[in-house]
């Protein structure tokens, strides 16, 4: 008999880098205005710059140090360095990334203050432009574009 008052973890979502447990009122149905991931982070790797449309964030540092960047709508710019115990907070709506500045794993855990939260990735708001709007918005050859990841989340590890 399963209980609803426990979310057993199944598989996580594994990326070159890291992996991504989510838990949301689809696959646990106690969770209601709210949501939450345990994200791990090999050392160097950095979670793909995205955006929460309808959700506010707060992470929680378990294990390992962090750099978390946050980039508000009117430009606001922050970079918060995390250790363990620290808590961030990111505004709904706001761009955000999290990258692991230690030589050994970060471990965070992500709360969403909405049981379904919308994720929408930086490759995924650059997929939707063309290569040759990007080119001449940036003034650079459109191919430089092409390796752009179209969709997905990204964690990425560093040289």
């Amino acid at each position: 008999m399963s209980n609803m008052f426990k979310f057993s973890s199944s598989q996580p979502q594994k990326f070159s880098g890291g992996d991504l447990y989510r838990a949301s009122l689809s696959n646990f149905s106690a969770l209601k205005g709210l949501a939450i991931q345990s994200l791990r982070l090999d050392s160097g790797a950095v979670r793909e710059p995205h955006v929460h449309p309808n959700a506010n964030q707060l992470d929680y540092c378990v294990a390992g140090t962090a750099k978390v960047g946050i980039v508000g709508p009117d430009g606001q710019r922050q970079q918060l360095d995390l250790g363990v115990g620290d808590i961030s907070f990111v505004p709904q709506g706001y761009l955000h990334w999290i990258e692991n500045t230690a030589s050994k794993d970060l471990e965070f855990l992500v709360v969403l203050s909405h049981e379904e939260p919308e994720t929408i990735e930086l490759s995924e708001m650059l997929a939707g432009v063309s290569n040759d709007t990007l080119g001449k918005l940036y003034g650079l050859r459109a191919d430089m574009f092409k390796h752009v990841p179209k969709s997905g989340i990204r964690i990425g590890k560093g040289p």
